[in-house]
């Protein structure tokens, strides 16, 4: 089964709009807040020197923008591979695990 190409997560008390494309062999999310506020946000998992695995927005700036949505979409993703016909996921359920647990 294949990760959803587009999907809908809470951010921040509203519906945002997240596309999964991959460029060579990255992965990056392109979210588009439906906030009317924010500007939207690239972010992608990136590899600290210890081989430790984090979310950064590309390009860098909006780091803690970047953690906090990597963790409602990764949320998202594991909810979906369990479960594909119901999967609803907001920002009140910070406590997932990453996506890379």
């Amino acid at each position: 089964m294949e990760d959803p190409k587009v999907f809908d997560v809470e951010l921040y008390g509203h519906l945002a709009q997240v596309f999964d494309h991959t460029i060579k062999s990255a992965r990056l999310f392109h979210i588009v807040f439906g906030d009317g506020e924010r500007r939207p946000l690239n972010i992608t998992i990136a590899e600290a020197e210890g081989g430790e695995k984090f979310w950064t927005s590309v390009p860098e700036g909006r780091q803690e923008e970047a953690e906090f949505a990597g963790k409602i979409i990764a949320a998202y993703i594991r909810d979906y591979r369990r479960n594909p016909a119901c999967v609803t996921t907001t920002d009140k359920k910070l406590a997932a695990p990453s996506l890379f647990d």
